[in-house]
């Protein structure tokens, strides 16, 4: 009994700890929740809860592994007015899907099962894409829980990296034509055509609206084309077609505006393609319709102008000059004209090129433009270099040097033999090599120590100087106009000569000066009377004007305005030596005395001269003219000649003093300074720097082509470097790294060196400072290796290279008839098939806007970065291209190659997260609403129906909303919030309440009770 009972004891304790284990440790949790639908809240909704889910991943590709989240999260409301109640729902399964364009869907399931973190509880895994084409895809997400199952989607655009290149089928066009683009979208990783890739068309008018937006996906080949039909009343301007795929987008520009094609062009070529000194440079040319037909007597205008360091004499572009450039020209029966310029003089340096605007006006009078070109040379080869250091020789070093020789006017010469000799030493017999396939000749010269080179100075071409006496204005006091008669002005400008002389008053350091002469003319002609200001520049022009005679008639009164300007004289400078003191006024008669006396001075004079004598002067009180006398100096080297003495001493032989002198004696030293102070650069001052001066001559076979001279600079050498052969290499082909040290160099070499070749590093031993490598059999592009701090590059050129041919059937055809083109592909040198746009304009639209060439899609092919072109033609583009065949040309453009274009990995991974919206607010809009409708009907019902002493009070209100709840619910309409709960007034957020507080829905104020009792006070106190 004892033991039964203890047994019962013991269990019940039991049951009271476990009940009140339980109790504690669901204190703060909602059990219904956490047991049934894997929730854990502190409190229970009230209503229902909503589940929301979301979608997270990471580093998603094509054939790439990357990591996916899946979460779902439950929303609650409690009984607390709008509180929310929030967390992750902890028991949840997922399934994913691949949907296409189409919305076909497709399963993708992880790699390895789900598994659950430990802190959010959403779901990861590593999924792997299948390899899909490019397109815009979604990544969707069904996830199912207690709660139920919901589905996220994310868009996932897969495109692998890309270029694209537009063009239209012209670059013009007017208002009412059809815009033809079309596009080629070709893999960024190998330049691969990526056929069947979605994308859009977008056309853009002038003002930057979109005018077309068409999806077009790429077809065969990686093309896709479109067009546009502009309206006729199309807006003037530069238009844009654009084609985007993904982040690859390509945009050509054209545009449009009306336009009429020439009937006839205009065409010049000079007969030589560059002309020395002495020589007359011929220019021909023709003006043909765009039939052929020649257009005859057309009138040709001409206009030059003048490009490069060497300044042209100033008379060829002074069309009133005897030696100018041709202006003007008539074509002849066969529509030809013929231009002899003037002798190209011996002064000529360098280059300089004539270029012409030529405009031709046919009998009916349209007019076309055209262009033409004449080349200037010094020498008949032109000579560029590239060295290993910035274009520089180092002393006492074998240096290797890149030379580029081709004509005056860039022809190559491949195959020539270039002679490099001192320019400095007599005894020099040179060094010679033979140019590659672009004119390329590489050298191993030591120079020697650096020498003082000479560059001989530019000519100097001086504008004449404007006339020193312009005629400013003229007025005639007895004329009712105040203007005097036309031959009184034509006879006053022919006075302007005359009067030069005077214009030696004019201060250099003034410039100019303005002077008005009172004239007074007799019946006659003759000038009887004339008042000046009396200074010297006025009194001088005055003089001269009294011997002037203008033609008879009647008597005139002149008021004659003169501008004076600085006639580029040489001018006296002096310095006064006084023994007791300087007589006031003295410097003043001095100043315009030398004035006077600069047209005495030697007009060639360049450099500052003394004058061989010194003026004494002597004043004495109350006697204003000053004694003069002169005083021989000993002759000394740089003096002014004894001839102009005389001269200048005529000047100065009568000099009056403004005021009263004191009692004083001293001398003047004078100095002739030359126009400017000597600083107006009257001689050409030859260059003189520290370098080297190399000749350099060309020889084909035995013909000698020509020779010039080549300046480089001193240079120092690095303390390492690297040199590669050969740098344009080919798959499988062994490249040897030669490992050179500079004087600066410390350490050892290395035991190997490293060779990247794209993606795979090769490693080779240093072997006698040389290391080999063999590059991969299928490698194209550019291999790097460096070693402390050089850098040496090789490429390889992609295998596919591709050739067009295009051969018309007939050389002409009439108009009207149908033309056959064949297109002739090669891929390696043999036959194969390829994608050939054609496009047909007529030629005479190039005279309108430039038409593209050749080079349309050099931009597809990434180039590498240099910091100059090689010669300044070889760039990188030319080395992408292809365009570079020689050996040495090659070698020399990579010296300039300062970083490769970066190899593209591949498609770039992607990231994205995306979770299904949940706005309780909206969701509870349309209910609300519809009730408060049906609140209104059962308001105005109330009005119309109720005793007229009854009011609305707040709980008849509620008793209202009931009502049209329950109508509602009778129609089948919902009438629950978010969370599955009756729309109760308690429940209604701030905002929508107010539009249920009585005085918002009774109409009829008076049935409203005067006592107003706030409505969301009651409401949120009685909790109806």
């Amino acid at each position: 009994m004892n033991i039964r009972f203890n047994r019962r004891v013991a269990l019940g304790i039991a049951a009271v700890l476990a009940v009140g284990l339980v109790r504690w440790a669901t204190s703060d949790v909602c059990v219904s929740a956490w047991v049934f639908q894997g929730v854990k809240v502190d409190r229970c909704p009230d209503g229902n809860f909503r589940q929301t889910v979301g979608l997270r991943a990471e580093g998603l590709a094509r054939e790439a592994t990357g990591t996916l989240h899946v979460s779902a999260e439950a929303h609650g409301a409690t009984r607390n007015a709008w509180e929310r109640l929030s967390a992750p729902v902890r028991r949840l399964e997922a399934s994913l899907f691949l949907v296409d364009a189409e919305g076909k869907e497709s399963p993708l399931a992880p790699e390895e099962r789900w598994e659950q973190e430990d802190s959010d509880f959403s779901l990861r895994a590593q999924v792997k894409l299948p390899a899909l084409p490019d397109g815009d895809y979604k990544l969707r997400a069904r996830v199912t829980t207690p709660l139920g199952t919901d589905t996220v989607e994310a868009p996932l655009a897969l495109y692998a990296p890309a270029r694209v290149h537009v063009l239209t089928d012209r670059p013009l066009y007017e208002p009412g034509h059809q815009v033809r683009f079309r596009a080629v979208v070709l893999r960024a990783k190998d330049l691969a055509p990526i056929d069947g890739r979605p994308g859009t068309w977008f056309v853009t008018d002038p003002s930057g609206e979109v005018v077309l937006e068409q999806r077009m996906p790429a077809g065969p080949w990686g093309v896709v084309a479109g067009d546009f039909p502009l309206d006729r009343g199309a807006p003037t301007g530069r238009w844009t077609a654009r084609w985007t795929s993904g982040e690859a987008s390509g945009e050509a520009s054209f545009q449009v505006k009306p336009f009429t094609l020439p009937r006839f062009r205009v065409e010049a070529v000079s007969t030589k393609p560059f002309w020395r000194m002495g020589e007359s440079p011929v220019v021909e040319g023709r003006v043909v319709y765009s039939s052929g037909a020649p257009v005859v007597d057309a009138a040709v205008a001409l206009s030059w102008n003048v490009q490069g360091a060497w300044p042209a004499p100033l008379e060829w572009l002074d069309e009133k000059a005897k030696d100018a450039l041709p202006r003007k020209a008539r074509t002849d029966a066969a529509g030809r004209f013929r231009l002899t310029l003037p002798r190209v003089p011996h002064d000529l340096r360098g280059q300089a090129t004539l270029s012409a605007w030529l405009s031709a006006t046919d009998p009916a009078g349209d007019q076309v433009q055209g262009g033409a070109s004449v080349l200037l040379s010094e020498d008949a080869i032109s000579v560029s270099a590239v060295t290993e250091l910035s274009d520089g020789l180092a002393d006492g070093y074998s240096n290797r040097v890149y030379l580029r020789a081709t004509t005056a006017s860039g022809q190559l010469l491949p195959g020539a033999e270039l002679t490099v000799k001192r320019a400095w030493d007599p005894r020099d017999e040179g060094v010679r090599a033979v140019t590659d396939e672009d004119g390329v000749a590489a050298f191993q010269l030591d120079p020697g120590p650096p020498v003082n080179v000479v560059i001989p100075p530019m000519p100097v071409r001086r504008q004449p100087p404007p006339p020193p006496v312009g005629l400013g204005g003229v007025g005639d006091l007895f004329a009712d106009t105040g203007s005097p008669a036309l031959e009184d002005q034509l006879a006053l400008e022919r006075w302007l000569q005359s009067l030069h002389s005077c214009a030696r008053f004019v201060p250099p350091e003034e410039g100019s000066n303005q002077v008005t002469l009172g004239v007074r003319v007799a019946a006659g002609g003759s000038v009887v009377d004339v008042v000046s200001d009396g200074l010297p520049l006025g009194a001088c022009l005055a003089s001269v004007v009294r011997a002037r005679a203008l033609p008879p008639g009647r008597e005139r009164m002149l008021a004659l305005t003169l501008d004076v300007l600085d006639p580029g004289l040489p001018s006296l400078e002096f310095q006064v030596l006084a023994v007791s003191g300087v007589s006031e006024g003295l410097a003043e008669a001095l100043r315009l005395a030398a004035l006077d006396a600069r047209e005495c001075l030697p007009g060639n004079l360049s450099l500052s001269a003394p004058l061989p004598a010194v003026l004494t002067w002597r004043t004495r009180p109350k006697q204003r003219e000053v004694e003069v006398g002169w005083a021989s100096l000993p002759q000394a080297q740089g003096m002014l000649p004894a001839a102009h003495l005389s001269c200048i001493q005529s000047r100065f032989a009568r000099l009056v003093l403004s005021a009263e002198p004191g009692n004083a004696m001293g001398v003047v030293r004078f100095t002739a300074e030359p126009t400017g102070g000597g600083s107006d650069g009257a001689v050409a001052q030859e260059t003189t720097l520290l370098g080297y001066e190399l000749r350099v001559s060309a020889k084909a076979g035995k013909e000698e082509l020509g020779s010039t001279k080549l300046v480089l600079s001193p240079a120092r050498l690095p303390p390492a470097r690297l040199r590669a052969t050969p740098v344009l290499a080919r798959a499988g082909e062994e490249v040897r790294i030669e490992l050179l040290r500079g004087p600066d160099f410390n350490g050892a070499l290395p035991k190997e060196l490293l060779l990247m070749a794209g993606e795979k590093e090769l490693k080779a031993e240093v072997d006698n400072k040389t290391a080999r490598f063999r590059l991969p059999e299928d490698f194209e592009g550019w291999a790097e290796a460096s070693w402390a701090g050089a850098v040496a590059r090789v490429y390889v050129a992609p295998r596919a290279q591709l050739a067009l041919e295009v051969t018309p059937d007939k050389t002409a055809y009439a108009p009207g008839e149908l033309a056959h083109l064949q297109v002739h592909t090669r891929v390696d040198g043999k036959d194969g098939p390829a994608a050939v746009g054609l496009f047909g304009v007529d030629d005479s639209l190039s005279q309108l806007v430039p038409l593209p060439g050749a080079g349309a899609l050099d931009g597809m092919r990434p180039v590498p970065t240099v910091s100059s072109p090689a010669f300044d033609v070889l760039d990188g583009t030319a080395l992408a291209m292809g365009r570079i065949r020689g050996a040495n040309a090659a070698a020399a453009t990579l010296l300039r190659v300062s970083g490769v274009p970066q190899r593209d990995g591949g498609e770039r991974r992607l990231s994205l997260q995306v979770s299904k919206p949940f706005e309780p607010e909206v969701e509870l809009t349309e209910p609300f609403y519809r009730v408060l409708a049906e609140l209104t009907v059962q308001a105005r019902a109330w009005e119309e129906s109720a005793p007229q002493s009854e009011t609305l009070s707040p709980e008849g209100m509620a008793a209202l909303w009931e009502k049209a709840l329950e109508a509602c619910e009778k129609r089948g309409e919902a009438v629950t919030d978010a969370f599955g709960r009756r729309l109760k007034l308690s429940r209604l957020p701030p905002e929508l309440l107010t539009l249920t507080d009585p005085r918002a829905v009774v109409v009829n104020g008076t049935r409203l009770p005067e006592d107003v009792e706030n409505w969301g006070a009651w409401v949120a106190r009685e909790a109806p």
